[in-house]
């Protein structure tokens, strides 16, 4: 065979070479960028669920000398040792009343709710409630060792509400009051418990995984492509922490006899208010739910910049389905 003949083909094997090494790179290229964007995914769930502890329960414990006892019950989920802070009603020491208001924290917080327990209890222990505040599991005080944004924390709040019956009266008339992840999971918990009687939500997310996707950028400084579903997916993958199945937006439909009260301040720059929009429209055929929207009011911060209003709005709400005869 002549030199000339055998051009082509080398010239043809040399190019194939080229194009097969140029795809083995791309390849690992994009195994390698794909890799990256998983574990950046997996940093950013890791980070989310494992936030470390705000422990600081301490400077709340003596308002005003209301009387309170620290209290220990079991979740209803993984058995988790929930710890919190029970205020006696009217500061009669050890004798409690027949009303009770379960006070449901938010993320990276704990039974304080920075400072909102504290003009809570200022307010309804006079009135004749009690107050239950307590750390949701794996923040404050109580066992366990991830934040699952409602899909367990439900069961603690369940597990409160089965202490409470274990207290003689204390658990007759039960009600809730909630701030962010606090009241998403309130609105969870009592779409499946007959005894929390009524709940105030203030500043719910309508679905967790709706929630993070459109949240990532402002929370983390990602793109919202590919992160926001990498995220998700990953959530449910490596930690089970199912994000789209903790929708509060759909709990609700259960709850169309139930009175709920939404609250969300319409400058709310972490949980959009549009959430507790869509929230309430499941809630139309409910003739006990309510909404508010106090005006360039941060997040769950009507209590601070509107006091007199909110607890005009809530002391109506609570006296009538709660404190009723």
């Amino acid at each position: 065979m002549s030199e000339t003949s055998l051009q082509p083909n080398l010239t043809l094997n040399v190019r194939s070479k080229k194009r097969r090494r140029i795809i083995l790179i791309l390849g690992i290229v994009l195994l390698l960028v794909v890799g990256l964007v998983f574990f950046i995914s997996y940093k950013v769930m890791d980070t989310l669920l494992h936030h470390p502890r705000d422990t600081n329960v301490s400077y709340d414990l003596n308002i005003d000398k209301t009387p309170y006892q620290e209290v220990e019950f079991k979740s209803l989920k993984n058995d988790n040792t929930i710890r919190g802070s029970f205020f006696y009603a009217n500061g009669l020491s050890n004798k409690a009343s027949d009303k009770t208001i379960i006070v449901v924290h938010g993320y990276t917080s704990n039974r304080l709710v920075k400072g909102r327990t504290n003009k809570l209890v200022e307010h309804f222990v006079p009135k004749g409630y009690n107050i239950l505040a307590f750390d949701l599991s794996s923040q404050g005080k109580s066992d366990g060792n991830m934040i699952t944004l409602g899909l367990n924390e439900k069961y603690d709040l369940l597990g409160a509400v089965s202490y409470l019956k274990s207290r003689d009266h204390a658990g007759d008339n039960i009600g809730v009051i909630g701030f962010s992840m606090g009241a998403a999971t309130s609105l969870l918990a009592a779409s499946e418990s007959a005894d929390i009687k009524a709940v105030v939500a203030d500043s719910p997310f309508r679905n967790a995984g709706l929630f993070l996707r459109e949240g990532l950028p402002f929370f983390s400084g990602l793109p919202a492509f590919p992160f926001s579903y990498t995220s998700t997916w990953m959530a449910n993958w490596v930690f089970e922490v199912d994000l789209d199945s903790i929708s509060p937006m759909d709990a609700v439909k259960k709850m169309q006899d139930k009175p709920v009260m939404l609250i969300h301040g319409t400058g709310d720059q972490q949980i959009s208010y549009k959430n507790t929009e869509i929230i309430y429209e499941s809630l139309k055929d409910n003739p006990s739910a309510e909404v508010w929207y106090p005006q360039n009011t941060e997040h769950i911060d009507a209590i601070n910049h509107y006091p007199t209003e909110y607890f005009q709005r809530v002391d109506r709400f609570i006296d009538k389905y709660i404190g009723k005869e």
